[in-house]
């Protein structure tokens, strides 16, 4: 198969639930974490998958366009540039520059940002992101630990990232109709505007920007863009993968602090055991906290599944931060949280469930994962990834605030449905 559609995911995360919706419509699409391993049985789809998000603007920048160098080598003629939807990004961040470096890539007049997700609440009016009723900035995002969005005038937050000139159409163009939009697009051209902010109230909106964006060589946006852009339908479609989930045993590793993830494993420590790790204390000793959870999971694991984590309540999260600095606090979580699945890989374990976007990322890195293809479930948002090796490990990647209450117990009997 030739690739024809490349997107780059700032984090696994995002990746994977980008791949699930493509390979739920028949499109066959792999998640790579390596760029150097896109040559490796191209699909007409890839997602190539890294943690750029939270990483310093001029690392987050070369590996994006290290993604890009491979995508357009493999003669990808789409590519999509996929961010949260809740468009994590501080005045620092990477968002505007890696879109620099697709503009500059592919030589567009302009390119356009989506990142709306109505379905899931989240909505863009006058430029403006929202959380089903509130602005971003007075949801709890706005006391997110890595990426706070006191700023909802996503126009604003984008121009102070952006070396572009960045502009708006808003929901009342897009309600005309595309070729109204097409006309608003035309005179921010005339105007130098290289850079397009979409409003999306609903689907309507979105599916208006896919259809007045069809010919673009370029877009970036949330993952309702993504499922529904033209470049993605034209694609042939395929029967559904046939991978099935390898024997052994499972452990649940949380690194994300959301609500959600605490919900979650309080419903899986119902019926199985939850080991509650201090990062303050993974900080002081990594090895020590390292051997206490390997050796806790390992002690536990012939009796059933079993979860290590190192949610912490944001008050918790705060004071760790104000000791050891933001940065170094996310390096001793995925530190420890990627030391502890490798240990546990070695010992025979072949699932992990994980929760949190970067901890999915440092999971994945540590246990050696590259090329995953994924398994759409209608139990679960996005799908279970299954390595392509000769040794396979099975995993499920969840975002923090990501799934019902139930999903870690879930997903334990998705796993025993699917297995080899």
């Amino acid at each position: 198969m030739t690739l024809t559609t490349g997107i780059i995911a700032d984090d696994l995360t995002g990746g994977m639930l980008v791949a699930a919706s493509l390979v739920g419509q028949g499109i066959p699409c792999d998640v790579v974490l390596d760029p150097a391993v896109v040559d490796e049985g191209p699909q007409p789809a890839t997602v190539i998958a890294g943690r750029f998000r939270f990483l310093p603007r001029d690392e987050a920048v070369l590996w994006f366009r290290q993604a890009l160098a491979a995508l357009e080598g493999q003669g990808a003629r789409h590519l999509f540039y996929k961010y949260c939807a809740t468009f994590d990004s501080t005045d620092d961040g990477a968002i505007g520059p890696c879109a620099d470096a697709l503009l500059e890539a592919t030589g567009a007049p302009q390119l356009g940002f989506c990142p709306a997700f109505p379905p899931r609440g989240v909505t863009v009016y006058q430029g403006h992101i929202f959380l089903r009723q509130q602005l971003l900035s007075q949801s709890d995002k706005r006391f997110d630990p890595i990426t706070p969005m006191p700023d909802p005038d996503l126009v604003a937050v984008l121009q102070r990232q952006s070396a572009h000139p960045v502009g708006l159409v808003p929901h009342q163009i897009l309600s005309e109709g595309a070729e109204a939009t097409r006309t608003h697009l035309a005179a921010l051209a005339e105007e130098g505007v290289r850079h397009v902010l979409f409003d999306a109230v609903d689907e309507a909106d979105v599916a208006t920007c896919a259809a007045v964006t069809e010919t673009w060589r370029a877009m970036t946006g949330g993952d309702t863009l993504a499922e529904i852009l033209p470049a993605m339908q034209v694609l042939a479609r395929h029967a559904p993968p046939t991978a099935t989930v390898p024997d052994g045993h499972t452990v649940v590793i949380a690194g994300s602090c959301a609500g959600a993830t605490h919900g979650q494993l309080a419903a899986f420590e119902a019926h199985h055991p939850v080991l509650r790790v201090d990062l303050g204390r993974v900080a002081e000793n990594l090895g020590e906290a390292v051997d206490e959870a390997t050796s806790f999971a390992s002690a536990r694991l012939g009796d059933g599944p079993v979860a290590v984590s190192i949610a912490a309540t944001p008050e918790r999260v705060s004071e760790i931060q104000a000791s050891l600095g933001v940065r170094a606090a996310q390096d001793v979580g995925e530190a420890f949280c990627g030391t502890v699945a490798a240990r546990l890989m070695a010992s025979g374990v072949r699932r992990f469930i994980v929760a949190g976007g970067e901890t999915s990322g440092a999971v994945a890195r540590a246990c050696g994962a590259e090329r995953l293809q994924v398994m759409p479930d209608p139990r679960i948002p996005g799908g279970i990834a299954v390595e392509r090796s000769a040794a396979p490990m099975a995993y499920y990647f969840k975002a923090g605030k990501m799934g019902g209450e139930s999903i870690f117990l879930d997903l334990l009997e998705i796993f025993e449905d699917r297995r080899s």
